[in-house]
């Protein structure tokens, strides 16, 4: 057999119907195991696992090739063929920019409270970060790496972070699992104060820990007021806006120092409680009662293998350092000690730069009369460059690229709106894909045209 005639036996059989036959039993095959999977467990893991698969992907360029082939087949191409190449050339190029959106698209959420300020995009795309803390107030980054634990699992493939003192192994994955935490006390010098505490009035009443890691203060909004634990020895600038409670460890192990601000950052009242004391709040004669305390608190993280996800599932990774194993879920991190340092390590969802910062200015609800079901919501935002902008649940703001969706919010416990949720998509293949849909219908449209007009012009 010469090479010219190979060639053409091959040509034939790229633009053949058999071949666009198993293309199309291979995209129904494959599309019918991505529905079982989604269905029993979610679309991500579809997505992972099927959708966005090497053999997916394989299949999607051999119906572009058959495509293509198809359209060289047909040349010379004649005025009848318009409609036939169209549509052809537009399904080609929507695959290329859905491609191209999967590639370098965003798609992410971003989270504000009134005031703060956030240029940053959550993704369901994970990585791990490494920190040598040299002191209390210094941590170097010494490792980070984008990781895909579900499609690359460490049980199989390790990962190793190499450390001063040892290595740092992640051998083991739970894909789905349900989480537990416990709060303990600790004598670690980096651990920071845990209160479990009451708040009660005629209208409420409810109990809730309040526990500060890192360097920064932790806060809980309830309704009027914003509850704050510091660090020992660590100073607040108290804001106004909102009612404050700021605590802060005394030198006493068993009592907490508090301080009572109102809306115009103005002291009320201050003074220690010692644990399980009561005092009591400027705002509906409402008491706070120490529970409990632990001047210095570690957060346990327990999880349990599940088969499938759930509402409230995670992930989590087995790491090992120094012959101690630890389980670190998705969105944690725990402190790794050796002799002489200390490591964090974080898992989580990553983080993109849009490259501008926004600030929520306010966030205003409505709801339906007499419930309390939201039936509209809204985010006033100050974009750097245009000023305050408004973004709805109709009405989306596109900026530098990105689009802003007004997703969904945050309440605390006393139903009180605590944070705007915001939906972000950056979509570079947006107008390949737009150009295909425009020439997949006009093609069809020039097919009708010429099937039952260009047929009886030709006739006549």
């Amino acid at each position: 057999m010469s090479v010219h005639s190979a060639t053409e036996k091959i040509f034939r059989f790229l633009c053949s119907l058999k071949l666009a036959v198993l293309i199309i039993i291979a995209l129904g095959t494959i599309a019918g195991i991505g529905t079982i999977v989604e269905a029993r467990y979610d679309t991500y893991t579809a997505q992972k696992l099927v959708y966005h698969s090497w053999y997916m992907y394989v299949v999607l360029g051999m119906l572009c090739v058959n495509l293509t082939a198809v359209i060289v087949d047909r040349y010379p191409w004649q005025k009848r063929h318009i409609g036939f190449i169209s549509a052809h050339v537009g399904i080609i190029i929507l695959l290329v920019g859905s491609y191209i959106t999967h590639v370098s698209g965003v798609d992410g959420t971003m989270a504000f409270e009134v005031g703060d300020k956030n240029k940053y995009v959550v993704t369901r795309d994970t990585e791990v970060v490494v920190y040598h803390l040299k002191d209390l107030e210094n941590a170097e980054k010494i490792f980070s790496s984008d990781v895909d634990f579900l499609l690359h699992s460490p049980k199989k493939n390790p990962l190793v972070i190499s450390t001063e003192e040892g290595k740092i192994t992640m051998h083991d994955y739970m894909p789905y699992a349900t989480e537990e935490t416990s709060i303990t006390a600790t004598d670690k010098v980096t651990a920071g104060p845990a209160l479990r505490f009451q708040m009660q009035n005629q209208f409420a009443n409810f109990v809730e820990w309040i526990v500060q890691s890192g360097s920064q203060p932790a806060k809980m909004s309830l309704g009027p007021v914003q509850i704050i634990l510091l660090k020992a020895n660590k100073k607040y600038e108290v804001e106004k806006g909102q009612n404050q409670i700021v605590l802060s460890p005394t030198k006493s192990p068993n009592q907490v120092h508090y301080e009572i601000y109102d809306k115009e950052a103005k002291k009320i009242e201050q003074g220690n409680v010692p644990s399980g004391g009561v005092f009591t709040t400027p705002w509906m004669n409402t008491s706070f009662r120490i529970v409990q305390y632990y001047p210095k608190a570690k957060i346990e993280h327990n999880y349990k293998r599940l088969e499938r996800p759930n509402a409230t599932s995670t992930s989590a990774v087995l790491v090992s350092f120094m012959g101690k194993d630890y389980w670190l879920g998705l969105d944690t991190a725990i402190e790794l000690y050796a002799d002489q340092s200390v490591y964090f390590i974080t898992y989580g969802s990553m983080r993109i730069d849009v490259g501008f910062s926004m600030t929520l200015k306010k966030f205003e609800v409505e709801n339906y009369q007499g419930t309390q079901m939201a039936k509209s919501y809204q985010s006033i935002m100050d974009v750097p460059g245009v000023g305050e902008k408004v973004i709805s649940m109709n009405e989306p703001l596109t900026h530098n690229g990105f689009t802003f969706y007004q997703s969904s919010f945050e309440q605390d416990r006393m139903g009180k709106p605590i944070a705007s949720i915001l939906s972000v998509n950056y979509d570079p293949g947006r107008w390949l894909k737009y150009l295909g849909s425009f020439l997949i219908i006009f093609g069809a449209i020039m097919l009708f045209y010429f099937k039952r007009f260009g047929l009886k012009a030709k006739k006549s």
